[in-house]
């Protein structure tokens, strides 16, 4: 039962992103072909880290007002095991850089609660639900990235991949950054090889449209984030099914159009070993709001939940999940 409760919440921990023309971004002024025509433009990693580092550095902060969780379990999707369902959850989303993160969900006719969040210091998972003990655990991102903090089932879950998958993560340039390019699928995908923190190689991927994607029809330009075991198997993905382009202030000084940015709309997340996947429909967003101080610590702080005392994932111990 532990185990669904982590699954459902700490597996939120998880959201896309995506942005403007790759063409203007990597310096292409010539007239492009038709989208879904001609040959694929070839690219270096350092353009595609590029780009993905001059989005972050114009989406600093996101909100979405009104968010709707819809996740099931099982093998159902592919025809085989039984599914099951959960009750959706509605609630809110804030982020803002560099590791700052909330959500906030309940169900409507189930008694159902999920609170996550990350500040710069830690992170922290609380769910409730009707005939279960509420759990609300915790732990800092120095220990969990040393290998201290367990979450239980051995879940592949990095706090920080929530910022990546927002945009809102800036990639240290440096050789290990492959960049391929798929004629068929029309993408691009940037890829590295990195360990989780306990230690095991994994290998990180990013998936791009290769054409410019149309704003108009909600198309996202970053299309995918995967991680990927040392042999190549999927672990776990988010998928950008929707994201939303709009004004990021300046005007760039060559073409004269506006910078924009992207935010995604909706998310589909799948974590392949458990079997698990949800769904992120996220309405009414803003993106770059001014932020009091107390903005923040209201948001972004380790939370006082009534009646629930959080514990400190790398003092606990778990039995079998």
């Amino acid at each position: 039962m532990r185990r669904r409760q982590f699954l459902l919440a700490a597996l939120t921990l998880t959201p896309g992103i995506g942005c403007q023309s790759l063409r203007e971004a990597f310096g292409v002024k010539s007239n492009p072909a038709p989208a879904g025509t001609g040959a694929v433009q070839k690219v270096t990693a350092e353009q595609l880290v590029g780009y993905l580092n001059i989005q972050a550095g114009r989406l600093q902060n996101v909100s979405y007002g009104e968010v709707t969780v819809s996740a099931k379990e099982g093998d159902g999707i592919r025809g085989a095991l039984r599914e099951m369902a959960y009750p959706n959850l509605r609630g809110n989303l804030s982020a803002s850089q560099p590791r700052n993160f909330r959500m906030v969900a309940k169900g409507g006719l189930v008694d159902v609660k999920v609170d996550l969040g990350s500040n710069p210091d830690q992170f922290w998972v609380y769910f409730t639900a009707p005939q279960m003990p509420p759990t609300y655990v915790f732990a800092s991102h120095s220990d969990f990235e040393a290998g201290k903090a367990k979450v239980p089932g051995n879940m592949p879950v990095d706090p920080d991949w929530i910022m990546q998958a927002l945009g809102m993560t800036t990639f240290q340039p440096g050789p290990q950054y492959v960049a391929t390019a798929d004629e068929r699928a029309r993408t691009y995908t940037l890829s590295w090889d990195t360990t989780t923190p306990n230690r095991v190689p994994i290998r990180k991927e990013v998936v791009f449209n290769a054409d410019d994607a149309d704003a108009g029809r909600g198309q996202p330009q970053v299309k995918k984030h995967l991680i990927r075991d040392a042999k190549g198997k999927v672990l776990a993905y988010a998928e950008v099914k929707a994201a939303k382009t709009v004004p990021a202030g300046g005007n760039d000084p060559q073409s004269g159009r506006p910078y924009v940015v992207q935010y995604p709309t909706e998310l589909l997340l799948r974590w392949e070993e458990q079997k698990f996947e949800m769904t992120l429909k996220l309405d009414a967003g803003r993106i770059n709001a001014q932020m009091t101080p107390q903005d923040t610590r209201r948001l972004f702080d380790l939370p006082n939940i009534p009646g629930a005392n959080p514990l400190n994932l790398a003092e606990a111990r778990f039995g079998a999940q």
